[in-house]
């Protein structure tokens, strides 16, 4: 027996059922996996080996001749499936989107599409040339008449897929990239032959390839992206109180990730504008925009800026003269209020008159709005915090960022015991949980009052005390006696 004869026997007796059964293996344990390259592994079996044995027993076992039609019948099968498999092997090893397997390579829309294309074309063209020898020579100068046509009536669509040939060989922009055309933002979710799709929040904006390619890009990158507002104050607020104050307003908010960088834009004939820059995701500005510019009127109430707008100027008849004069507006005093409220409070009752009326006298008012941090862990109170109307809750973060409630702040509630220790930081943040009301009274009024009142000091100190034990506790610490110092090391003694 011819010994080529007997390889080509050996193979296709051996090598062939051997093949399929360790394809058939290899196959079942990717899928069992979900890896995408099972897909491809099993088309080879099932499709491809079947009609590649008959063709090789065909041609080296029976010395079937090329021309015989049922030859080329099983060739062209055997071709197609080479096709079909070819193509679930492309989408295995390139992807569009995120790659769920290191070797795969990420390739644009249009590129996955060309591969798969060249793949049909090279096969298809040695189907007809090379196994049915259909010559196509002939038919050069018909597709020659046929492709001016087609240009002629395509040369926009043309025009789309060379723009989009230029703008992958170019790179201004990746899927994942946040990007501005024109006015347009969103994000790239896909670029295909045609066009370019960019997703937004609320709805997805597809851009003819041929457009792109003469519009002015901005390629913000596919991480978070600098923002900002804007807002104008009178001349009578200090940029250097309003800066401060405009920078405190993006914390606590999670999606923000920087700290507020707020400066002065621009000198209007009656008000200074501010611009408030923060970082994020550009898919929650819009909510977090939102946020800011409410949090702005809480703003504006607790420090008493003043917003320039329009009104109209309310006049009065001077009854000597005659002379119409401009009433001035009159700022609401409300000292007298936060001393009779200061006195319904159970721990201030062992305070007299003179002593409330002081507390009063530097004592504000401040409001905020819900989700607002009113005092910040690691950072100093700015004085003993009573809740005068709305609900909040204080919290510290665990060693994994998660928050642990330490107490409920409701009406008459005190915190922010912290700033009677100076230097020391507050172990709690406090938030609002609806619009809420604060007085404050500054630290160096609540060291006096103790310093002056033992009845007092103990009060407070008591608090003090209960506080840091709903800190222990939140922070899964065992409850004990613990002497009243601050973290400094320094006691503090009623009368001291």
């Amino acid at each position: 027996m011819d010994k080529s004869l007997l390889g080509w026997l050996l193979l296709l007796g051996l090598g062939f059922p051997l093949l399929s059964i360790l394809l058939g293996e290899a196959s079942s344990r990717l899928e069992r996996q979900q890896h995408p390259l099972a897909v491809g592994l099993r088309q080879v079996r099932e499709y491809l080996l079947p009609p590649l044995a008959v063709l090789l027993v065909m041609r080296q076992v029976l010395s079937v001749a090329d021309k015989d039609s049922w030859a080329r019948l099983v060739e062209t099968l055997t071709w197609v499936a080479v096709i079909v498999a070819g193509l679930s092997l492309i989408n295995a090893l390139l992807t569009t989107k995120k790659q769920p397997i290191k070797w795969q390579i990420h390739v644009p829309n249009l590129f996955f599409q060309i591969a798969r294309g060249v793949v049909i074309l090279a096969i298809g063209y040695q189907i007809i040339n090379g196994v049915w020898n259909i010559d196509l020579s002939g038919l050069g100068s018909t597709v020659g008449l046929a492709s001016a046509v087609i240009a002629l009536a395509l040369q926009d669509t043309l025009s789309n897929l060379v723009s989009g040939l230029l703008l992958l060989f170019a790179k201004p922009f990746r899927t994942g990239d946040w990007i501005e055309v024109d006015g347009k933002e969103g994000r790239i979710v896909e670029q295909n032959w045609w066009s370019v799709t960019i997703g937004t929040p609320y709805f997805k904006i597809n851009v003819p390839n041929g457009e792109l390619s003469k519009a002015s890009i901005i390629n913000y990158g596919q991480g978070a992206i600098w923002k900002s507002i804007s807002v104008s104050f009178s001349y009578n607020d200090s940029p250097n109180v309003v800066v401060p104050a405009l920078n405190s307003l993006v914390e606590g908010i999670d999606a923000i990730e920087s700290e507020g960088f707020a400066e002065v834009s621009s000198y209007g004939d009656s008000s200074i504008t501010y611009d408030l820059s923060y970082k994020i995701v550009p898919e929650e500005d819009e909510d977090v925009s939102g946020q800011l510019k409410s949090r702005l009127y809480y703003l504006t109430k607790r420090y008493g800026f003043t917003m320039p707008y329009a009104m109209k100027a309310q006049y009065s008849l001077n009854a000597t003269q005659g002379i119409p004069s401009k009433i001035p507006q009159v700022v609401e005093n409300r000292q007298q209020e936060v001393a009779t409220y200061l006195r319904s409070l159970p721990y201030f009752s062992t305070l007299n008159d003179n002593e409330i009326e002081k507390l009063a006298e530097r004592a504000r008012f401040k409001a905020y709005g819900k989700g607002e941090l009113i005092i910040q862990e690691g950072k100093e109170d700015e004085g003993l915090y009573v809740i005068f109307k709305g609900t909040g809750q204080a919290y510290l973060k665990d060693e994994r960022g998660d928050r642990k409630i330490v107490d409920r702040l409701e009406i008459n509630k005190a915190f922010g015991e912290m700033a009677i220790f100076p230097g020391e930081v507050s172990p709690v943040t406090a938030v609002a949980d609806e619009d809420v009301e604060v007085v404050v009274i500054p630290a160096d009024e609540i060291i006096e009052a103790i310093e002056s009142n033992n009845k007092f000091a103990s009060e407070i100190l008591q608090y003090i005390e209960e506080r840091k034990k709903m800190v222990r506790l939140a922070k899964g610490i065992k409850d004990g006696a613990s002497p009243l110092i601050s973290n400094n090391g320094r006691r503090v003694r009623a009368g001291s």
